[in-house]
This record gives C-alpha cells, structure tokens and sequence, in this order.
C-alpha cells in the first residue's frame, strides 16, 4: 500500500513539475518576437543598419547606453554567449563595443561622429575635435584629457547621461601646456566659446583671444590672432607679439633685417612657416637653441 502511494505521489509531482515547466516556456515565447523567414527573430529589422530607426545603437542609447542586456546573451566579452553570435565581428576595436569609438568617433574617440551620429564641423559636439586632437600646421596635438575627464570605462561614474539624454561634455581644462596652469580658462556651451586659454592668446604678449568651437572659416587659426594683429599688412607684421609701446615686453625691430626666424629659428623659418610644432604653443619661449619659461 505505501508503495503504491510512493507511485501515485510521483505521478502527481511529474504532473505538477511537467505542468509548471510547460506553463514557464509558453510564458517565455509570448515575450519573444514572431518568427520571420522561418526563424525566430529576436531582433526587429534594420538592427544592424546605422540609418534605420531600429538601430541597435538606438536602442541601446534610450536605455542609458547600458549594455548588460546585450552581454546577457552575447557574453560578457560580447563574443558570442548563448546566441552564438560575436559582436566582435562589427566591434573590431579593444573593448569590442565598449571601446570609446563605438559611441563618438570613427578611427579614433574624439568626433566626428557625435553621439547624435553628426559628423559636420558646424555641429556643437562636433566642431574642432580632429584638428585638437591630431594637430595640424601650428601646433602639435592636444590630448582628449587636456580638456576631458576621460572615464577609464563606459560605465565610470559621471560618464554615461540619463537614458535617451545627451548633455553637453564636462570641459575641466587640464591645463597641461604650462608649469602653471593659465587662469580660470573656460568654455561657454551657449556661445560655443573657449576663452582665458594659454593656447588661444592667454600668456605674456598675447591677444587672449576667443575661439567659436565650431567655426569652419579658417580664420582662427591666423597669425595675428593669439600674439600680434591681423590687420597688418605682412605676415611678420600680424605675427609679431606686444610690444613695449603697445603694453608688451617684445622688442620692436626693423622687420627687413630682422626676420621672425633670426631669433625664433627652431620654430618658424624666413617665409614664416612653422617648422617645429612641437616648440609653437608649447607654453616656452623658443630663442635660438634654448627654450625659456615664461
């Protein structure tokens, strides 16, 4: 007789057991897309596609930029998990879809692309970004952490905005061009303007000038915008810092026979070309062979 109960309540717990997991898997396929060509599709269409509204990237962004969800069936390296399926095969660079050029950037972190996929100079986060962060004609390269806390990780505290939300970037100046730090330099998000920086003006003999981030005319740029006057007729001339008449310490010389490079020969040659962009906006004074604090 016990025996036979021992059988009946088997039964009835693998018909409860049976039941429950029938029930707990029809649960879980009403939360599940509907097949589309014959296979589940766990992912709408378009999900792979920058341009479609269905861009995972998209969808990823209204969440918070959190990517949890995507390690929990593609892996905590994203290599592929219980769905068999890398991200590393699109996301080639360290870090995989972590890596900082996932969100901003192409080839490197800074933009273009911004976060809101612009890619045009004028854009606010856009803007200046490349020619700071690779150098160009004038100057070496400036760093992303001379103007950003760069986060060690995407989920550092204080990196990621709130889900579905772009602020503007943190602008914190590290300052690190000169053994001591140019005063209160700053940026203004509404005039797009960086002002009282070293490298725009802000030293001995300089003009303190105030770049628009996004301007596109080139004019910026010009000798005679940081240290001299742009309305001079020569290129010396518009390059050629305060002087003592005019406020400055700069000697005042007859520019026929005293070129620029007489003095400055390892940073501009006669034509007034830089030669050595790593002795211009380098917080120094370069004469001659030697380099001098300001």
């Amino acid at each position: 007789m016990k025996s036979m109960h021992r059988v009946c309540l088997s039964g009835v717990l693998l018909a409860l057991v049976v039941a429950f997991g029938l029930t707990g898997c029809s649960e879980l396929k009403t939360d599940l897309p509907a097949p589309s060509t014959g296979e589940l599709q766990v992912h709408p269409d378009g999900w792979t596609t920058p341009a479609s509204a269905n861009f995972h990237g998209m969808e990823i962004r209204s969440q918070g930029w959190d990517m949890k969800r995507c390690q929990t069936c593609h892996g905590s390296r994203y290599d592929g998990g219980i769905a068999q399926t890398s991200c590393l095969t699109c996301h080639t660079n360290a870090a995989g879809p972590e890596n900082c050029s996932t969100c901003h950037g192409t080839v490197n972190p800074a933009p273009p692309r911004d976060l809101s996929r612009n890619t045009a100079r004028t854009a606010r986060a856009v803007g200046a970004h490349q020619l700071h962060l690779l150098g160009g004609a004038i100057s070496r390269n400036a760093p992303c952490t001379e103007c950003h806390a760069v986060p060690s990780s995407v989920s550092s505290p204080g990196h990621i905005d709130a889900a579905g939300v772009v602020t503007p970037a943190d602008i914190l100046f590290a300052r690190s061009y000169l053994p001591q730090p140019t005063p209160a330099p700053s940026y203004d998000p509404q005039t797009l303007k960086c002002s009282n920086t070293y490298c725009h003006g802000n030293f001995r003999n300089g003009n303190n000038f105030a770049p628009v981030w996004n301007d596109v005319s080139g004019t910026q740029a010009a000798c005679g915008t940081c240290h001299g006057d742009v309305t001079k007729p020569t290129l010396a001339e518009r390059a050629l810092p305060k002087t003592t008449a005019q406020g400055g310490t700069h000697p005042v010389y007859d520019f026929a026979t005293t070129p620029c490079s007489r003095c400055h020969e390892e940073v501009v040659d006669a034509s007034m070309k830089i030669i050595n962009t790593n002795k211009h906006i380098n917080g120094k004074i370069s004469i001659g062979t030697g380099e001098f604090e300001f």
